[in-house]
């Protein structure tokens, strides 16, 4: 959140007016500035999209082309490297490229993310305080930090893959070689690890804004979020499992209509092509999923961004008496910081 000043003082009249201003500003922005329900923090972040979206669907935007580009890249790769090979390419040889390209893809995708939840908590906290600052502007302020962002995915990412890609790699092996017992000990093993990981990333899920918010480094906002999470897991859990379950239903629905228009004009042009009418339904089918995707991304991260800002707001609020210096920072010129 911005630094926050008390602003100049102008004697009784202005200690007056300041004071009534105060008294009105329980919500100035998204959100009332008090301890925030989930409704609150649900209806807060459609607000913040609402009132403020070219600044989220634009940064969503960016970042789900780049993506993109990574896919496109990695497909036109893919589709060369096939037609040099040819027959002759070996399983393992295959089975590498497969596993080296989902795993590039999937970093890609979520330090993009990470990168756009800290990116978009800016207009969010702006967004508490009744600013609505622009694309430009939020880039401005958060830009330096994308390094840390990065970093903090990688922190988070790296130890999560090995502990868990390592444990069902042991328990296939097992499997594999006849130790039917063992790869049952292996996969309660798994499921133990996964258990320990969401309670993890639970208590470090306020890491990002946290780090963009209060400017942080990624050691700094990874205890910072395990300060703000204490006593407060099942109810983190609960809000973010609320707005998960939210943002899948509506990417589904959209997923699956943009499917299925993009089936019904992919069967029409191709039906009116001839020879190689197959290929052009099907390039126009994963054509219209792919947009499908960039478009359930572009409105369903910069929601989650805002649900994840505005429950650092709320524990800060909480545990802090946040909602004071919020109302200060509201109601008082804007100050340095």
């Amino acid at each position: 959140m911005p630094a926050v000043g008390y602003g100049p003082q102008g004697g009784h009249a202005a200690y007056q007016q300041q004071w009534a201003s105060a008294l009105t500003a329980h919500k100035p922005g998204i959100i009332p500035l008090r301890p925030l329900g989930l409704g609150d923090i649900l209806e807060g972040s459609f607000a913040a999209l609402r009132r403020n979206p070219k600044a989220f669907i634009g940064l969503a935007l960016l970042t789900s082309l780049v993506v993109l580009l990574v896919l496109g890249a990695l497909g036109a790769l893919a589709y060369l490297t096939a037609t040099q090979l040819g027959d002759g390419a070996s399983t393992g040889v295959v089975t590498a490229g497969l596993v080296g390209g989902f795993t590039l893809v999937y970093a890609v995708t979520a330090i993009t993310a990470v990168a756009l939840t800290g990116i978009l908590a800016y207009p969010v906290g702006e967004g508490v305080l009744g600013r609505k600052p622009s694309a430009a502007e939020t880039w401005r302020h958060t830009r330096r930090m994308v390094p840390r962002l990065a970093g903090l995915c990688l922190v988070l990412m790296v130890p999560t893959v090995l502990v868990v890609g390592g444990l069902v790699a042991l328990a296939a092996w097992a499997f594999s070689s006849g130790s039917d017992g063992l790869g049952a000990v292996f996969v309660f093993v798994v499921v133990g690890a996964v258990v320990v990981l969401v309670v993890v990333a639970i208590r470090f899920a306020m890491a990002t804004p946290a780090l963009v918010l209060e400017d942080l480094g990624v050691v700094g906002s990874l205890r910072r979020s395990w300060v703000l999470t204490r006593g407060r897991f099942w109810r983190t859990l609960g809000v973010l499992l609320v707005a998960g379950i939210l943002v899948a239903i509506v990417q589904q629905v959209i997923g699956f209509g943009v499917q299925v228009v993009g089936s019904l004009l992919g069967f029409a042009i191709g039906s009116t092509v001839g020879d190689g009418g197959e290929l052009v339904a099907m390039v126009i089918t994963i054509a219209f999923v792919v947009v499908g995707s960039l478009f359930a991304s572009m409105v369903c991260q910069p929601f989650l961004a805002a649900v994840t800002a505005l429950l650092y707001t709320d524990a800060r609020i909480r545990k802090e008496g946040f909602d004071l210096a919020l109302v200060r920072a509201a109601t008082n010129p804007r100050t340095a910081g």
